[in-house]
């Protein structure tokens, strides 16, 4: 007996499926590619403002920032 590999994918489902994967990435852990407490927005969590805006790469200068 072999396994069947469907030919069809429903859109719903794919879009629960891509769905799950962004919010695992950048909110809500839940094992499927990402270790806990390291989503986007928990990483970002830990960060200053201050610490985030330190040049790094050589690339990167005050000329190029913009101030709101």
């Amino acid at each position: 007996m072999t396994a069947s590999i469907p030919t069809s994918l429903s859109t719903e489902h794919l879009i629960a499926a891509l769905y799950g994967l962004l919010d695992e990435t950048f909110d809500n852990v839940r094992g499927c590619f990402l270790d806990r407490g390291t989503s986007l927005f928990e990483t970002l969590a830990a960060i200053s403002a201050e610490k985030a805006s330190i040049p790094v790469g050589g690339r990167c200068s005050a000329s190029s920032r913009r101030d709101s």
